[in-house]
């Protein structure tokens, strides 16, 4: 099978774990006998190039600025970028030729909040089925995230309702879904996205984590202190200052607390809000390493995270997990003491105590481990989409030849309606 991918990144520019997850997809796909090809945006256009067994097309980007430098733009800016993402000509129009030039049996797009939404009817137009895969709140809000001022939404406010109006139009265009966990499966059908895909084409189905190197993990030392950890990035969405806060909380004895991660401004005032606690900030660590050196890893997002990479990750390297219970994080975990409503720093309190108290228990947190790391095996998750891929083509109705007619090279707003 012909198969491309459609991301708004690919490493080795990224900004999250979709990057990375499609990259495994792909490399997995090709490594299995597929012809697989990825497009995406890119700091500058470029001829296509063999990676690792998949061909990338790099677009450029087309936009004011590369999202890679979102950090250091302003307000202004920032919305000047949003408004560009959302009808993106030049984009559109390069990925439009790379697909011309791939000719593809089937298109699966993932993460877009780079790109435009035009790009769906741009593809039905080509007479190609369509696989999305749901990563991310991109259709539903502004920031992808369903939080707003550290605190998780519920529901779409006004301003992302009017900026999804046109995800809404063009999501019509999809033929299949795949969505990296129930929940945000969930959340997108409530909002009445994607409900033209026949149940039958809509399928839950896990990242694919790859292996690491054997875990070179030191038996724990009766007595010693519970190592807690936390990966990832540092900010109040991810949950870090609950974190902070259920820390205060804990006896002063008893367990240490490593963070590796960045914070979008700084580390200085975490250091600051960390005195006194037994607590190292490591800024970037090699994760497999810095899981190998903990006991417990904390994953306390107030945010639906989708899936929650760090969670299998930790799982893949015999790491048990404290977590929150929304998103991807609570269907990885499971129902149970490891698991902590969001925000609730008393409840995380409570659970970290628990460990510290009683250090044995540490084994019962791996009771879901080889579950998940079943379900995100690499092999399993590429079969599990080729099954929807098959699926999908066996349903699609004939679409126009795999040719651009005038019309289909540049697509306009109108071709979203009904």
């Amino acid at each position: 099978m012909r198969i491309l991918h459609l991301s708004s990144l690919y490493p080795p520019e990224q900004v999250g774990g979709a990057e990375l997850m499609v990259e495994t997809l792909a490399r997995t796909q090709a490594g299995l006998g597929h012809d697989v090809a990825v497009v995406c945006a890119a700091r500058a256009q470029g001829e296509p190039v063999l990676q690792d067994g998949v061909t990338v097309y790099r677009t450029g980007h087309g936009t004011p600025f590369h999202i890679l430098d979102w950090p250091e733009r302003g307000r202004l800016d920032r919305l000047r970028y949003k408004l560009a993402a959302q009808w993106n000509r030049p984009t559109l129009d390069r990925m439009a030729a790379a697909v011309r030039d791939f000719e593809p049996d089937l298109v699966n797009t993932h993460s877009i909040s780079e790109l435009p939404p035009a790009l769906w009817p741009m593809l039905r137009q080509l007479g190609l089925p369509i696989v999305h895969t749901l990563h991310d709140f991109t259709s539903l809000c502004t920031n992808g995230a369903m939080v707003r001022d550290g605190r998780p939404c519920d529901g779409q406010h006004l301003k992302c309702r009017l900026y999804g109006g046109i995800h809404r139009r063009c999501q019509r265009a999809v033929t299949a879904l795949a969505a990296v966990g129930s929940d945000i499966l969930e959340r997108h059908l409530d909002a009445g996205f994607f409900t033209d895909v026949p149940p039958a084409l809509r399928r839950v189905i896990w990242n694919p984590i790859p292996p690491g190197l054997p875990p070179a993990r030191r038996p724990r030392v009766p007595g010693a202190p519970v190592r807690f950890g936390y990966l990832g990035r540092i900010e109040a969405a991810k949950g870090f200052d609950t974190l902070l806060e259920a820390c205060r909380s804990l006896p002063r004895a008893g367990w240490s607390f490593s963070v590796a991660g960045r914070a979008v401004d700084g580390l200085d005032r975490y250091r600051a809000r960390a005195e006194g606690l037994p607590a190292t900030f490591l800024g970037y660590a090699e994760r497999d390493a810095f899981l190998d050196g903990i006991d417990c890893l904390v994953v306390p997002p107030i945010w639906p995270e989708p899936f929650g990479r760090t969670v299998a990750e930790a799982y893949g390297r015999g790491v048990p997990v404290i977590g929150t219970a929304s998103g991807g994080i609570g269907e990885q975990v499971g129902p149970g003491p490891w698991l902590v409503p969001p925000g609730d720093a008393p409840a995380l309190a409570a659970a970290m105590a628990r460990i510290v108290a009683e250090p044995a228990r540490l084994a019962e947190g791996l009771a879901r481990a080889a579950r998940i790391r079943a379900g995100t095996d690499p092999v399993v998750v590429a079969a599990a989409y080729l099954d929807l891929y098959a699926a999908t083509r066996d349903a699609a109705r004939p679409e126009l030849p795999l040719e651009l007619s005038a019309r289909a090279e540049r697509p306009h707003l109108s071709e979203c309606r009904p």
